[in-house]
């Protein structure tokens, strides 16, 4: 009796121990899977820091004070109406197409998409939980299993993936330098050809008052029977020429006034706004080739794109590499055992069994309490213990993806050697058209116009002495109009390909070279006094 007393309280004491134990390592669980929580939950995305370092370099690239920002959108309006006021300038416009530009504010989304990316590259893998049971047939408690299992090939892969994940965000934020680089020159391009065609049209307009002035002169002399009917039709027939030319120029300017407005953000805008500069990079002078080629070379973003994208190819045959054991897996697993249900007693039988063996009338045997729960801790009620599971490389050893990422290596690198090489063409190109077209614009500034001016007013003043024939008269207008024509054409010519040569080294001409000195430079005094008259 004092036996069975003893192992009472033994057991008793076991389940309170096991109960305190069980409480324990529930609070531990519960405490580790709060870590884990809050570790999640710490991975968050906030682009804001890279859209403000982005804005930053733009706006020391292109000289410009603002740059849209997702965060100020509310505000992109009132800075555009506060660069429109008192007209607009290259530069202005060029500060409006960055703020107001829906494809460059669409680009400028696509950083916090790469920044996105970023982040959930630095995080693990979901662990794995598997629950199960079985059922035994006949009655009884089913067995229960449970596993618990965490990638482990993330403690090496993450920080290559994190490396590929930031090098594929300096291309994104480089992709969309590049497109402010690329929205500026198409801007300042559409903005000299708005200041072209407000010349053309001038010119158009001037001509048509000549056209007009001669036909005065024509009627009076045909008045005074100094010439013939024929003569006055001819002239009348270059007026209404002229106006058809009139016409199509303003016809011409509204159109480019529609591209400059489109390329601004503005085409569902009605305000009003004038143009007025006048013509302040006409001047332009040409920098050595080295320099532009050195400046190309250190500022292009496409250079820049290119040496992350070689950096993340680099880091990718790393990453392949490392996937030879695509899965390793580490855990726990529990079982809690089956137990067969106890048949019911027979009384009657036991009985006679029992009575049998004692040789008299004897009750069947009845367990006590302390013996059940003794017979209970011998039996095994739960399995716990770790697991690996591992993916052997015998028929794939990712062979084909290493190759595959070399591969993409080696081409990336020479892609990237062709597009140092096609920069220095573009350098060599745009810089001998920006020499020529401001040796052309300059001709006809110094010598072909005045020389057109001088022959129209010799052919005036014979014509009308009666020296020559209205033809002469005519055929002079003709050629001062193809000269200034073919002037302003000279001029768009020369402010584009600034633009463009500034485009081709990155946004911006070098600050600090030395500038080439030309015998035939533009006259400066004459240049400025030409464009304040067609103004």
């Amino acid at each position: 009796m004092r036996d069975r007393r003893m192992a009472v309280l033994t057991t008793g004491t076991r389940a309170r121990r096991a109960s305190r134990f069980g409480i324990r390592r529930d609070r531990r669980l519960l405490s580790l899977g709060a870590t884990l929580v809050l570790v999640v939950g710490c991975a968050k995305v906030n682009p804001q820091p890279d859209f403000d370092a982005a804005a930053a370099r733009i706006r020391d690239r292109l000289d410009v004070d603002d740059v849209f920002d997702p965060a100020n959108e509310p505000l992109v309006e009132q800075k555009v109406r506060e660069l429109l006021a008192g007209g607009l300038t290259a530069d202005e416009a060029v500060g409006v197409a960055l703020l107001n530009n829906r494809s460059f504010q669409s680009a400028f989304q696509s950083i916090g998409v790469s920044r996105a990316d970023v982040v959930q590259s630095g995080l693990w893998t979901n662990p794995s939980l598997v629950i199960g049971t079985r059922f035994i047939e006949g009655g009884g408690r089913s067995e229960i299993t449970a596993g618990f299992a965490q990638q482990l090939v993330d403690l090496w892969q993450i920080p290559v993936r994190k490396k590929i994940a930031e090098a594929q965000l300096e291309q994104t934020v480089l992709g969309v330098l590049d497109e402010a680089v690329r929205i500026a020159t198409t801007t300042r391009s559409l903005y000299y050809d708005v200041l072209w065609r407000q010349r053309l049209d001038q010119i158009a307009s001037d001509n048509l008052e000549l056209a007009r002035r001669s036909l005065r002169l024509a009627q009076v002399r045909l008045d005074a029977g100094e010439t013939s009917p024929l003569d006055t039709g001819l002239v009348r027939t270059q007026v209404l020429q002229s106006e058809n030319a009139a016409l199509l120029a303003k016809r011409d300017l509204e159109n480019a006034r529609l591209a400059l407005r489109q390329i601004m953000g503005m085409a569902r805008w009605e305000d009003a706004w004038q143009l007025n500069d006048l013509f302040a990079d006409a001047q332009l002078e040409v920098p050595q080739e080295a320099a532009l080629i050195a400046t190309a070379m250190d500022g292009r973003f496409d250079v820049r794109i290119a040496d992350a994208r070689v950096d993340a190819a680099a880091q990718e045959v790393d990453l392949q590499l490392m996937r030879v054991f695509p899965s390793i897996l580490v855990g726990l697993q529990g079982e809690r055992t089956e137990q067969r249900a106890l048949p019911g007693r027979k009384l009657l039988a036991d009985t006679a069994r029992a009575s049998i063996a004692a040789g008299q009338l004897t009750p069947p045997a009845i367990q006590s309490r302390g013996q059940r729960d003794i017979a209970r801790n011998q039996i095994i009620d739960a399995l716990l213990g770790a697991s690996v599971q591992l993916t052997l490389p015998i028929w794939d050893q990712n062979q084909a993806q290493i190759a595959k990422a070399n591969l993409t290596y080696q081409r990336l690198v020479r892609e990237r050697e062709f597009l140092r090489d096609a920069i220095v063409t573009d350098i060599r190109q745009a810089s001998n058209d920006a020499r020529t077209a401001r040796r052309q614009f300059a001709l006809y500034e110094r010598e072909l116009l005045p020389q057109a001016e001088s022959n129209i007013k010799t052919a005036q003043s014979r014509y009308e002495n009666g020296e020559e024939s209205i033809l002469i008269l005519i055929e002079s207008q003709d050629e001062m109009f193809s000269q200034k024509r073919q002037s302003a054409d000279a001029l768009r010519e020369l402010l584009i390909a600034g633009a463009e040569l500034a485009r081709v080294c990155g946004g911006r001409l070098p600050r600090d070279a030395t500038n080439e000195q030309s015998a035939d430079e533009t006259n400066r005094t004459g240049l400025n006094r030409r464009m304040s008259e067609s103004e």
